[in-house]
């Protein structure tokens, strides 16, 4: 019988001397039976530190790529024992999966240009075969972490009330008010002839058609039907339409007075640089919180994924320490 033996039990605050050094290859740590480089830990951070090259520099970029390099290293290390953990459990994976995987991804990624794919793989300096065991180990560690993340987890309603109770304030709505808009676009300022002088602005024919809206308003005609007919605003075609909106969602100088009007009130012509508004309130809703019913299935979701991963994190744990970790 195999006897295990667990080298580090604390591998996140280790730092590997090779990552500030620029050593080509070598040893990063062994799992078991496999060995992990570490140009494998460079490879895999690779995505990260370009885009931390882009965001650092200096000693902050440093001590950055390092905690990303011990990430990497780290995350290798669980995918090694649970590759580790599907063999010993004797689990199989049919071939088929694979080459289906592949011609998905020849299809969605390359048009089905079977060619392009290889040739990407080669200026990669990626063999098909190297690409055909990484995407089986992909495919391998996805499933293994699926079927912990599948086991029936069940939310009692006392954690549910719990949680609900103690986060009261994400479910909290501001002052909301169910909006309808016409919006006038401005006539284009008239170009002088060469030559001639710049005459003052003639009065903008919009505006009078904007006044002409706002006192059939007056007289109650429906804002509806009159934004169907005269606005120029994306909204147009479902009567002025913008449905239940918050503060912020306007400019300033709708927004107060967007949030001003009562419910059945609508604003005096409003004016700004590109054109003239009138805007209609049809519903009003005070700041309130959602009542638990109307949250319950987002927190249950919520929870339920927490406990899950949970549950994972806890998985790959017992993992390590029933495995020979050794880290260079």
């Amino acid at each position: 019988m195999k006897q295990w033996m667990v080298i580090a039990t604390a591998v996140l605050i280790w730092s590997p001397a090779w990552a500030a050094t620029d050593l080509v290859d070598g040893v990063a740590a062994i799992v078991n039976d496999k060995v992990i480089t570490y140009s494998e830990v460079r490879q895999y951070v690779q995505p990260a530190v370009l885009q931390l090259r882009r965001d650092f520099s200096g000693e902050a970029l440093m001590e950055k790529v390092r905690a990303a390099q011990l990430d990497a290293l780290n995350n290798l290390i669980d995918r090694a024992l649970i590759i580790h953990e599907y063999n010993t459990k004797g689990y199989t994976l049919p071939d088929n999966i694979v080459d289906t995987q592949i011609d998905e991804i020849i299809a969605t990624d390359f048009s089905g240009d079977r060619v392009a794919f290889v040739k990407t793989l080669q200026a990669e300096n990626i063999t098909l075969s190297q690409y055909r065991d990484r995407l089986r180990e992909r495919i391998i560690i996805q499933a293994m972490r699926n079927r912990k993340m599948n086991q029936d987890v069940v939310i009692s309603p006392y954690r549910l009330e719990k949680y609900y109770q103690e986060n009261l304030t994400d479910f909290k709505v501001e002052d909301q008010i169910k909006l309808r808009m016409i919006f006038i676009k401005k006539s284009a300022p008239a170009t002088p002839a060469a030559g001639e002088e710049e005459a003052a602005p003639p009065a903008d024919p919009q505006r009078a058609l904007a006044t002409e809206i706002l006192q059939k308003l007056n007289e109650k005609d429906s804002f509806e039907s009159l934004a169907r007919v005269y606005s120029t605003g994306r909204e147009a075609k479902d009567g002025g339409d913008w449905g239940w909106i918050g503060r912020n969602i306007l400019s300033k100088q709708l927004d107060e007075v967007a949030l001003n009007l009562r419910a059945g009130e609508h604003s005096q012509l409003i004016e700004t640089p590109e054109g003239y508004y009138l805007l209609f309130v049809e519903d009003v809703k005070p700041t309130h919180t959602k009542p638990l019913a109307e949250v319950r299935d987002n927190i249950e979701k919520l929870l339920l994924q927490q406990q899950r991963t949970k549950m994972q994190d806890e998985w790959v744990k017992n993992l390590r320490t029933k495995a020979y970790i050794r880290l260079y």
